[in-house]
């Protein structure tokens, strides 16, 4: 009869459970359907994850032409999301090679750069948690062939003439910079003698098994439709910046990279890309590539979107309760939606 009476409180407290998830489904896709009917988006996409269990939810759809639906595995932008990845690459190299963040960006550069003094005291970690100086864009970025694709003209040698004149005029404070993002992720390539592409499938790719993350669309696989304003938008050849917003994704392959940042915190790179750096204001601080939410000195979550021309993202994770968000809108410039969205999930309906 015990074991009986304990078998029922168990299906119980399951059923209890089960419950509680439906009713977050519920409520995430009625906030979904409420926000897309606010606004003029070709569809909206959100995958979550608590502790493993994984959900999706869409309103609209992938492609506007063909009215195909996002599903897990549709590829799209991840847009500066991106960049987290390249800090951890950039720490994955360093650590393998006993080098510290804290080394002068100048080392691991052409000699020739040595001789710009202003930009001497740039450490590693600064190109991470944007307190390089460097500005958002370099000045030399040029005009583009093709509008849409506003870094396919940069390469290495116009990103060495900048690093040889500039004179980064806001060190050591925070200043979001796309340059010193996609300058982080060239280093990483320097040190290691590998392409971004390598790096990205030795040490994320591969490890954590993700099946269709790149810098190229991956192939045979459904592909969402991105628009800048009402014009289809290509996706982004960064080139040579790519470490600032060059990868391409799923919503499967980004939950199971946030639920391995979630879960394992002692690993020596999570550790390190986690491990505040800076700080914007009380309530935003800055990790290694990553941004977090802070509420009465409490980290809620940690996070960071993404833009580009044909798309808005938004990528969150809590390590305290192993509670993960991503959110993609195929449009440009929607991030006021796509921020406000994931973190009123994570903040409000996940707990």
């Amino acid at each position: 009869m015990k074991r009986f009476r304990c078998i029922l409180i168990g299906l119980f407290c399951f059923a209890e459970v089960v419950h509680a998830q439906d009713n977050i489904a519920l409520a995430i896709q009625a906030k979904v359907d409420s926000v897309f009917k606010l606004n003029t988006v070709p569809g909206i996409y959100i995958a979550s994850s608590i502790k493993g269990q994984r959900q999706y939810f869409s309103a609209g759809v992938a492609d506007k032409q063909t009215n195909e639906l996002f599903t897990p595995t549709t590829q799209f932008e991840i847009g500066s999301i991106s960049k987290t990845f390249t800090a951890f690459l950039l720490e994955s190299v360093l650590q393998s090679r006993g080098i510290s963040d804290t080394s002068l960006m100048v080392e691991y550069l052409p000699d020739t750069l040595k001789n710009n003094p202003f930009i001497l005291p740039i450490q590693l970690v600064h190109l991470m948690n944007h307190t390089s100086g460097l500005p958002r864009l370099p000045e030399n970025m040029g005009i583009p062939k093709d509008r849409l694709q506003p870094y396919s003209n940069y390469n290495l040698e116009n990103l060495y003439l900048y690093l040889s004149k500039t004179d980064p005029k806001t060190f050591g404070k925070v200043a979001y910079s796309n340059l010193g993002a996609g300058l982080a992720g060239v280093i990483a390539q320097n040190i290691s003698g590998k392409s971004y592409e390598k790096l990205l499938n030795q040490y994320i790719n591969q490890p954590i098994q993700l099946k269709h993350t790149g810098l190229q669309a991956a192939k045979k696989m459904p592909k969402a439709i991105g628009f800048f304003g009402i014009e289809p938008a290509a996706y982004w050849d960064m080139g040579i910046l790519a470490g600032a917003g060059g990868i391409k994704s799923d919503a499967t392959d980004l939950l199971q990279y946030l639920e391995f940042m979630a879960s394992q915190a002692s690993h020596p790179v999570v550790k390190s890309v986690l491990t505040k750096t800076a700080s914007v204001n009380n309530q935003i601080a800055i990790a290694k590539g990553w941004h977090t939410l802070e509420q009465s000195g409490k980290t809620l979550l940690y996070w960071h979107n993404g833009g580009t021309y044909g798309f808005s993202t938004f990528a969150a994770f809590n390590p305290k309760n192993q509670q993960c968000i991503v959110i993609v809108i195929n449009a440009f410039s929607k991030n006021d939606i796509a921020d406000k969205l994931g973190i009123e999930i994570m903040t409000r309906l996940l707990n």
